[in-house]
C-alpha cells in the first residue's frame, strides 16, 4: 500500500511558538528550563510531522434488470460513489496514536436487495479511534472502530477479491459494521496466532429491553505466512503464501423485543462464525480461495407479534455461507495484471420484506485489472440474486457493476 502523504505545514508553527515562549522567560529560568522545553518542542514537532492524510474512492456504474418504470419492472442504471473517503492518522510517540476517517456515499439507488425509489446519500465520520501499541502481543483501540468478529467484514474495503465484500455478512449494529467501544488484540508466537477481544456499545435504543454491551472474541491461526494486521485482505496479489483458519463469537444480553408494542418477549443476541483463507503464488499464477459460515440468532424474535426490526432483514436473524476463488495471471497485460474471480453464497433469512424463512442464492463472476495494484484498479462484475420464495417485492434480479478505484 502506498504510504499516505505527510502534513508538515504545522511543524514551523510549533517551533516558532516554542521560540516565542523562551524569549518571554527570565534569562535564568530560561536557562534552567531549556532542556525540558527542548524535549517538549521535539515531542510536539514529532507528533505534528507524523500526521498523515490519505484519500481513496470507488466510483460505481451499475445496471440492474429491475427497479424502474411505472411498475418498477424496468431496468435501472446508476452512477455513484460507493466510497469516497478521506483518512487521517498520527502518532504521539512509538506507542500512542490515532486514526480518523470521513466518507461520502451516493447518490445511490441500487442496493444489495432492492432499488430505492429515489437516490440516497450520506456523509459520516466512519472511524475515530485511539491506538496504544504496547507490544505486538498487546495492542488497544478505543473509540469508533470496526466490529472485529467476521473476517470478510474486516477485509479492507479497498482490497477485496470481488468488487465488494459479501452483502450478507453484516450483523445488526446501528452503525452497520462499526461500533463504539474498546478492542484488545495482539499476535502471539511470531504472529502464528492472533486474538481479538472487544466490549462495544451494541444495540442502544429506548425500545431495547436492557442497555447492555456487546462482547466479541475472535482468534485465527496462520499456518504459512502470518496475517499480523488487524485488517485482512481479499487478495495479497501473490505477495504472500497464506493459509489462515479463523473463528469468532459475539453476544449481547436482552438486545431486542419480540413484541415491541407490548414490551415483551425479551431476546438475547448471539452470533458465531468460522472461516478459512488460502492464497498461494506459483510460476503460472496465484490462486486465492476463501469461505466462511455465519449464524446470527435473536432467539426467534421475528416470530413475535411486533418484532424489533433489527432482528429481521438482511442484518437480522440468519445463517449462511460464502465461497470465493480467484486466479491472478503471472504476466502483465498491457500496463497491469488481470485477476479473474467467482463467488457463491447461500443464506437463510428469518424474515425479508414480509417473507418468512426466505432463502437467497447469490453468485457472481468478474475480472480485476490492476493498473497500479490496488491504488488504481478497474473491476467488471456480473451477479445474480435468486430468491427461493418470490412475490412482487422479492423477485430475482441480475446486476452488472463496473468500478474505478483510486487511492493515494
Amino acid at each position: 500500500m502506498t504510504q499516505p502523504r505527510t502534513i508538515r505545514s504545522a511543524l514551523p508553527v510549533g517551533v516558532l511558538l516554542a521560540v516565542f515562549l523562551c524569549m518571554t522567560e527570565p534569562a535564568a529560568y530560561a536557562q534552567q528550563a531549556e532542556p525540558a522545553k527542548d524535549d517538549a518542542t521535539q515531542q510536539i514537532a514529532g507528533a505534528l510531522s507524523s500526521i498523515k492524510l490519505s484519500y481513496a474512492f470507488q466510483l460505481y456504474g451499475q445496471s440492474r434488470n429491475t427497479g424502474s418504470g411505472p411498475k418498477g419492472t424496468d431496468s435501472t442504471t446508476d452512477i455513484y460513489f460507493k466510497r469516497n473517503r478521506l483518512m487521517m492518522s498520527g502518532q504521539l510517540d512509538d506507542v500512542y496514536g490515532f486514526y480518523s476517517a470521513v466518507q461520502f456515499q451516493g447518490d445511490e439507488r441500487i442496493y444489495p436487495a432492492q432499488v430505492a425509489d429515489t437516490s440516497r446519500k450520506s456523509f459520516d465520520i466512519i472511524d475515530t479511534f485511539f491506538t496504544a501499541d504496547y507490544t505486538d502481543s498487546f495492542r488497544l483501540r478505543a473509540g469508533l472502530t470496526k466490529d472485529p468478529m467476521i473476517r470478510e467484514d474486516n477485509e479492507s474495503c479497498f482490497e477485496p477479491l470481488s468488487v465488494d465484500r459479501s452483502y450478507f455478512v453484516y450483523t445488526n449494529l446501528p452503525r452497520l459494521n462499526r461500533d463504539f467501544g474498546v478492542l484488545l488484540w495482539g499476535n502471539v508466537a511470531d504472529a502464528m496466532f492472533q486474538y481479538r477481544l472487544a466490549a462495544m456499545k451494541g444495540n442502544d435504543d429506548i425500545s431495547d429491553p436492557k442497555s447492555s454491551l456487546r462482547y466479541t472474541a475472535r482468534v485465527h491461526v496462520s499456518l504459512l505466512d502470518p496475517e499480523s494486521s488487524l485488517t485482512y485482505k481479499g487478495s495479497y496479489l501473490g505477495q504472500k503464501k497464506v493459509l489462515t483458519f479463523g473463528a469468532g463469537y459475539q453476544t449481547e444480553a436482552e438486545a431486542v423485543y419480540g413484541n415491541v408494542a407490548g414490551l415483551s418477549m425479551s431476546k438475547d443476541y448471539k452470533a458465531y462464525t468460522y472461516d478459512v483463507f488460502f492464497e498461494y503464488p506459483t510460476d503460472v499464477g496465484t490462486l486465492t480461495a476463501s469461505g466462511a459460515y455465519l449464524k446470527a440468532d435473536f432467539q426467534g424474535a421475528y416470530e413475535g407479534a411486533d418484532p424489533d426490526p433489527r432482528s429481521t432483514g438482511l442484518a437480522g436473524e440468519k445463517n449462511g455461507w460464502y465461497a470465493k476463488a480467484g486466479y491472478l495471471l503471472p504476466q502483465n497485460i498491457g500496463s497491469g495484471k488481470i485477476q479473474v474471480y467467482g463467488r457463491y453464497e447461500k443464506w437463510q433469512i428469518a424474515e425479508l420484506y414480509g417473507i418468512y424463512d426466505q432463502q437467497i442464492k447469490w453468485s457472481a463472476f468478474g475480472i480485476n485489472y490492476y493498473i497500479k495494484g490496488q491504488n488504481l484498479r478497474l473491476t467488471l462484475e456480473y451477479s445474480m440474486n435468486d430468491y427461493v420464495k418470490e412475490d412482487t417485492v422479492n423477485k430475482d434480479f441480475k446486476t452488472v457493476t463496473t468500478m474505478l478505484q483510486f487511492r493515494i
